[in-house]
């Protein structure tokens, strides 16, 4: 070869290193004034991906800087000194590396946080970020996220759900889930705490393969040991929880669930796996096989189990869904509830959407009242079965009650409405609106209740205390509005003097007090008519029958009950 043409190689060659390396200044704003920075990245001069290698130097309080010989294109990160605590500049999920194409790229960055030590709040974030330490997993440990209820009570117990890949998405989705199907005006979910674990980076490498390890090996267990050892009862110990735990993965998540159920001391009552294979079972390791066998000889607590999979996802999802299906329907266990369901997505696209069903499924024996066919089904079961399922320590709600009352009212069963009414006062049910405090049925309305019932003279015992606590516990208007109950009852009763003095006591009462804006003038006449009606036609209390009359004569006006000629006619 021509030594001229080696020697113009050599130094095209040497060109092209001058003109791809130059030296760059980058600077970094950090959060707190004693923070020790160090970067890290793709070549040498950062280290290759060493956390603890290059060092920035102080330039002041906040603000660290280094010079360095670059190759362009450079990508880089901001740690703390290890993969822990790294410096996170734009988002929390997926904290992307920094990138400088050339040297006319941005080059001074704010890191808003480290990955160790985040202040969710400061962050503009609704939920709590915190590193756990860990002796088991890759990096020393995992950031977790914490979803409390809007209405937190340590005094109140929670369910608990975890979530796998919680930098993704799906953290927020569920959160959102969680939040509004719990709120008012729902309810239709207990209120219940979200853990999202976040896998992060070792050595530059992401940790999520191997803590969500399909084949269950070495660094499969590791992750385990940390959930079971660790993570769970740190939130325990943090935390006000009720026992019922459950896990939600995605993809390798749902896949990795398999194993987590086989283990002995699995710590979760539920599992949503969203779009779920069987690795295992090609690996020889036998896991379906494992699975079904679980199945059909569980004996622990109630189970939940919900298996999503997209029908435009890949063929071997598709075929462990159904073969998940196909296991738990040839092993029927009344231990464990299941449900599969397919939906017309793709492999990322069904996470919202079953998300949604599948916290649903888990919940869906929360507060379903039509279990109780009876009031005394409701009593003597709803609060242990709340226990039980979802280690709830919940309350008996007025609400609950109304269709059992119903039932009671229009069957006419005034044992189990005597029963009802006395729960009811026990466990201080019932809002009175005139005292505004929680406790039994007023009088009128216990009244009202035994009169459809066609307990005639209990209602009447109930009307004639209803009068002695108007304004105590008595609303005016329901007392005074449905006074013909009043008068049917007694009439049925044909027990008339006590009718008209109840009458007249109530007409007395309306005559000194307001019992409305626009109905003291007809309810005055109406009680008025009905006791000179009453002394006219059972020759009783005349004396107030004539007094009576006269007032309807007097304060005449045009009525549905009688005309003046009428009441002048009248003979008493």
């Amino acid at each position: 070869m021509d030594k001229k043409l080696i020697t113009l190689k050599i130094m095209l060659f040497l060109t092209a290193m001058v003109f791809g390396q130059a030296t760059q200044t980058i600077k970094v704003i950090v959060p707190n004034k004693t923070d020790d920075v160090y970067i890290t990245g793709n070549q040498e001069a950062f280290g290759n991906w060493n956390p603890n290698h290059v060092k920035m130097e102080k330039i002041s309080d906040y603000e660290r800087s280094i010079s360095i010989d670059l190759t362009y294109p450079a990508e880089f990160k901001f740690t703390k000194g290890d993969w822990n605590s790294e410096g996170i500049i734009k988002t929390l999920n997926n904290n992307p590396n920094q990138k400088l194409e050339s040297s006319e790229s941005k080059n001074i960055f704010t890191i808003k946080g480290w990955s160790n030590a985040l202040d969710g709040d400061a962050l503009g974030l609704d939920y709590k970020i915190e590193f756990l330490p860990s002796q088991y997993v890759l990096g020393g440990g995992r950031q977790i996220k914490i979803a409390l209820p809007n209405n937190y009570d340590p005094k109140k117990k929670y369910p608990v759900f975890y979530i796998t890949d919680g930098e993704w998405r799906n953290f927020e989705v569920a959160k959102n889930y969680l939040e509004s199907m719990a709120g008012d005006p729902y309810g239709i979910v207990p209120e219940t705490i979200l853990i999202g674990i976040i896998h992060g980076n070792s050595n530059g490498e992401s940790n999520r393969n191997k803590d969500l390890d399909v084949l269950y090996e070495e660094t499969g267990q590791q992750f385990k040991n940390f959930l079971f050892k660790e993570l769970i009862p740190y939130i325990n110990q943090q935390y006000s929880t009720s026992g019922f735990n459950v896990m939600i993965g995605h993809s390798n998540g749902a896949e990795y669930n398999h194993y987590l159920f086989l283990e002995e001391d699995n710590p979760f009552r539920g599992f949503l796996s969203i779009s779920t294979n069987f690795f295992g079972k090609r690996k020889n390791k036998d896991v379906d096989t494992r699975m079904a066998e679980a199945f059909k000889n569980y004996n622990g607590n109630p189970f939940y189990y919900f298996v999503a999979n997209a029908s435009y996802d890949s063929t071997d999802r598709i075929e462990a869904g159904d073969q998940y299906e196909k296991m738990y329907n040839t092993n029927a266990n009344p231990k464990i509830q299941f449900q599969k369901n397919l939906y017309s997505k793709d492999h990322n696209s069904l996470v919202p959407e079953s998300l949604f069903d599948g916290i649903r499924f888990v919940y869906k024996d929360y507060k379903v009242l039509e279990k109780y066919k009876t009031f005394y089904d409701y009593r003597d079961n709803y609060i242990a079965d709340m226990r039980n399922l979802y280690g709830l320590d919940i309350k008996y709600s007025s609400r609950h009650l109304e269709s059992h009352l119903m039932n009671i009212i229009s069957n006419k069963k005034v044992n189990e409405l005597d029963a009802l009414l006395k729960f009811v006062e026990t466990h201080k049910l019932w809002k009175n609106k005139v005292k505004k405090e929680p406790g039994g049925f007023d009088a009128m309305n216990k009244g009202n209740f035994y009169y459809h019932s066609k307990s005639t003279s209990k209602a009447m015992e109930q009307y004639e205390k209803a009068f002695n606590q108007l304004d105590i516990t008595v609303e005016n208007e329901v007392y005074f509005g449905n006074f013909n109950n009043i008068v049917n009852g007694y009439k049925q009763l044909k027990e008339y003097k006590k009718l008209v003095t109840l009458l007249i006591k109530s007409r007395d009462y309306a005559t000194k007090n307001t019992i409305w804006e626009k109905g003291n003038k007809t309810t005055l006449l109406k009680l008025n008519f009905l006791i000179a009606t009453l002394s006219a036609e059972h020759n009783i209390f005349k004396k107030e029958g004539k007094k009576a009359k006269q007032y309807c004569i007097d304060k005449y006006f045009k009525n549905k009950l009688f005309d003046l000629d009428e009441m002048k006619q009248l003979s008493i």
